[in-house]
């Protein structure tokens, strides 16, 4: 037991740099005033340029890397899937929620903040070369999960799928920066697109931005966040999105033979907070705005504690 605990702490210091910048973040908004337009305008560059630069280099790559198991998209996905359907049961049964509703917990409990936390924990805790796994997951995990959802809500008001809702979401993810970027490095890659040298220091410099400025520009964002009304319902998001999310994942993978790093790889991306987009849904089909902003303070909070838990259960 003694030996779990060092472990932990270890873990847990090798994640404060981490802790630090957010609160850096924290502190600048909530206490010295910094206003939310700042927050915005850096947000806005880390989504619009630097991280779409940064998976742009990394997919550039992807012909000189190890292949990818295709399993890794059935066990992370599946997995979210399988978990999604559990959640809408679970959230209609337990607290009431009706079916509009019940669709934006269960995308909580399943959405990843993969871009902005996700992707500097696989660099400090797997290097570089999971941060391909990781492009691959962020690229499926827009189409997929925006797509689950939507369809979801619309058939909840429709009672079908539509055509022109397909293509309107499809549209959507295509025009994601973050997509853009990453398509355009696979591109590169199949071709062997020879790239020049001061690009590529170009591309380094902006990758080197991309892991201190999104944890400055989590920390700013919770700071404009408060632990709203419907905490109950937050609370079970929290459940989900921590512990089984990520246990899900793990089974998927088991049960798939899905190897070792890969495995870790997807598990890891798992056990990420909520991602803002899922405020960003809630808004957008006006449901339980203050229960999904509650998630994602708590499962940014506790995920300094289960995410180091999780990594040493798999070590």
């Amino acid at each position: 037991m003694s030996a779990f605990i060092t472990a932990f702490f270890q873990q847990v210091y090798a994640l404060l740099p981490f802790f630090i910048l957010m609160g850096t973040g924290y502190f600048l908004v909530r206490v010295r005033k910094w206003p939310k337009e700042f927050t915005r305008g850096l947000t806005r560059f880390l989504f619009n340029l630097a991280i779409p630069i940064m998976l742009f280099g990394v997919m550039s790559r992807f012909h000189t890397q190890q292949e990818v198991d295709p399993k890794l998209i059935l066990a992370y996905f599946g997995g979210s899937f399988i978990l999604y359907f559990i959640a809408i049961i679970a959230s209609r049964q337990f607290l009431k929620l009706n079916a509009k509703e019940a669709s934006v917990f269960g995308i909580g409990g399943i959405f990843s903040n993969n871009v902005m936390v996700g992707i500097p924990i696989i660099m400090l805790f797997m290097g570089d070369d999971a941060i391909a796994v990781s492009a691959l997951i962020i690229t499926f995990n827009a189409l997929l999960l925006w797509s689950l959802v939507s369809f979801s809500i619309e058939w909840v008001e429709h009672g079908s799928f539509s055509l022109g809702g397909i293509i309107a979401t499809t549209k959507g993810v295509l025009r994601n920066p973050v997509v853009i970027g990453i398509m355009l490095g696979l591109l590169v890659s199949y071709f062997r697109v020879p790239m020049p040298d001061f690009m590529g220091r170009t591309i380094t410099m902006f990758s080197n931005m991309v892991a201190p400025l999104s944890l400055l520009s989590i920390g700013m964002g919770l700071a404009e966040y408060r632990l709203g009304a419907k905490l109950k319902i937050g609370v079970g998001i929290t459940i989900f999105k921590l512990i089984l999310h990520p246990l899900i994942i793990w089974l998927c993978a088991l049960a798939l033979g899905l190897p070792a790093f890969e495995t870790k790889a997807i598990v890891l991306l798992g056990s990420i907070a909520v991602g803002m987009n899922v405020y960003l849904m809630a808004i957008k089909f006006e449901v339980i705005e203050d229960a999904v902003a509650s998630s994602i303070v708590l499962t940014t909070i506790f995920s300094a504690i289960t995410t180091p838990i999780i990594l040493l259960l798999m070590a």
